[in-house]
């Protein structure tokens, strides 16, 4: 027999392998957890590693440990959003921006304070900044897919519309709707969705947006 045939764990070493990991991803997720409760309700600056840990039920050297921070736990949360946020996106349907609309609205209903207080970051904390920018890419991506089958063809007025509809679909429109002026979220739909159909109403005749 080959002495390079390698040894299998014994199945109680396995067992406690196996038990270690679930252990891991379980004190992980509780972090999370917990980092995305007080990070929704305060600002950055005001979210401690001991309260993140205490919310969790572990130790704050256990939260440094696996995160290595409070940088690095703001990153491992932002990114566990992102990829929340992306895959909700991905169910809008292209071509219903009825559909479209209610999504984003109802996304902002519950997060976008938070997501007002995160900003407020852009440029002062980096992980913030790059995330800001990621977010943006992929807001984007999202109006250009969702709204793509009724943009127009012609290559300046498609530019104009896409600038329309970022503006009526940004958290910031949200946020000057619902928060600055006090409007009902019925109210803020009914605003915003006039802006979208105006952005898709647009024809060649019209004039198109000054973009320098």
């Amino acid at each position: 027999m080959s002495r390079d045939v390698p040894m299998l764990p014994s199945p109680r070493r396995l067992y406690r392998q196996v038990a270690r990991a679930h252990a891991a991803q379980d004190t992980e997720r509780r972090v999370l957890e917990a980092a995305t409760q007080l990070f929704a309700e305060r600002y950055y600056d005001d979210v401690h590693l001991e309260d993140v840990a205490r919310l969790a039920g572990v130790t704050t050297k256990t939260v440094q440990r696996r995160f290595g921070g409070k940088e690095g736990l703001a990153r491992a949360f932002l990114e566990a959003a992102g990829r929340h946020n992306a895959a909700l996106r991905d169910r809008v349907p292209a071509g219903d921006p009825a559909r479209a609309l209610d999504f984003i609205l109802g996304m902002y209903e519950p997060v976008g304070d938070s997501l007002m207080r995160t900003l407020s970051l852009d440029g002062r904390v980096p992980v913030v900044t790059a995330m800001a920018e990621a977010g943006r890419l992929l807001h984007r991506s999202w109006v250009e897919r969702v709204f793509g089958p009724l943009l127009a063809r012609d290559e300046m007025l498609r530019r104009s519309q896409l600038a329309q509809l970022l503006l009526a679909t940004d958290v910031y429109a949200w946020k000057l709707l619902r928060r600055d002026q006090g409007l009902s979220p019925a109210e803020t739909r009914a605003v915003l969705f006039r802006l979208v159909c105006d952005a898709l109403a647009r024809t060649p005749a019209d004039p198109p947006l000054r973009t320098s």
